[in-house]
């Protein structure tokens, strides 16, 4: 059996500690998808509608600068991304879509949520907020606002 050291000199088996990881993930991915479905509401009370252009900004973070630059070299692909440091070793993945305006439909929204949460997952990093700014309607929308019950 494989065996985790803790901080404490304490000793976890390295299968609970997957299992602690991937709990974890599916409780942060059920807020974000929560938190999406707010938005969405939020956006369709303000008659934003698919065609309205929004500019897009999201974070991911983690404590490992390698899997920090892995997620980030696969979302430079359609967004502009940088990399921060932050205090305690952690590493941000910043990302927008600007100048790039964007649409996005409340399906297509929630589904670029479920897709960022589990990239993320994939890199051992957190997808942790996002917000989206309409321009035209000078209307900011951001999933930090939103207090999530999960």
């Amino acid at each position: 059996m494989d065996l985790v050291k803790l901080s404490q000199g304490e000793f976890m088996p390295n299968d609970n500690l997957q299992e602690i990881w991937e709990k974890y993930y599916q409780q942060k991915k059920s807020q974000r998808l929560e938190e999406a479905h707010t938005l969405c509401k939020q956006l369709q009370d303000a008659r934003v509608t698919e065609e309205t252009v929004l500019a897009l900004d999201f974070v991911h973070f983690s404590k490992s600068h390698e899997n920090a630059k892995l997620l980030s070299e696969q979302l430079s692909e359609n967004y502009t991304i940088e990399i921060v440091a932050g205090k305690d070793s952690v590493w941000y993945i910043n990302g927008t879509s600007r100048p790039y305006g964007l649409t996005l439909s409340s399906k297509e929204h929630v589904e670029w949520v479920e897709f960022m949460a589990d990239v993320a997952q994939s890199y051992a990093c957190t997808f942790s907020t996002w917000s989206l700014e309409v321009p035209s309607l000078n209307l900011n929308f951001t999933s930090e606002s939103i207090e999530s019950a999960s």
